[in-house]
């Protein structure tokens, strides 16, 4: 397959782990969020206490990490504080988790990690209500990181 393949079928091909600890999860929201039109169409908010630990949902690398951000809020002025991580895996999709705690990354861009370690923990940063950590999967349809993607649908988690 090649990334035309994953674009047209806009569900993912890998198997992903609940990047939460299930006994945490409160509950999975994918519809409620004003975020989630357009390109994060397909994201996951996955609502758990902050500090909960936020575990990489299968193996790849690390691409970007940010965590410098200690604010957030519900505003949507609020966009570009959120910390993330994204890992590039194996077969070309991405995962992406956002509203990471100031300073709480085990990771850095480069490294290898593997499915279930932790990477984080879940904070209150950027455009966010409550606390929870929003999660997706996505592809590159072009060469700008920012802007040339698509998340592609998570039915089910492993």
């Amino acid at each position: 397959m090649d990334k035309r393949d994953y674009i047209f079928k806009m569900n993912t091909f890998n198997k992903y782990r609940m990047p939460v600890p299930k006994y945490l999860l409160q509950r999975i929201d994918r519809t409620s969020s004003p975020a989630h039109f357009g390109k994060l169409r397909n994201a996951i908010d996955l609502v758990v206490p902050q500090n909960t630990p936020v575990f990489a949902s299968a193996d790849g690398i690390v691409t970007f990490v940010k965590d410098d951000s200690n604010i957030g809020g519900p505003d949507p002025s609020y966009w570009a504080y959120t910390n993330f991580i994204a890992i590039m895996h194996p077969n070309g999709e991405y995962s992406r988790y956002d509203h990471l705690a100031y300073g709480s990354t085990k990771v850095r861009a480069g490294q290898q990690v593997e499915m279930g370690q932790e990477i984080a923990k879940v904070g209150m940063t950027g455009y966010t209500y409550i606390p929870h950590l929003h999660f997706q999967v996505f592809v590159l349809t072009g060469s700008n990181i920012w802007n040339d993607f698509d998340t592609l649908e998570v039915k089910d988690f492993v």
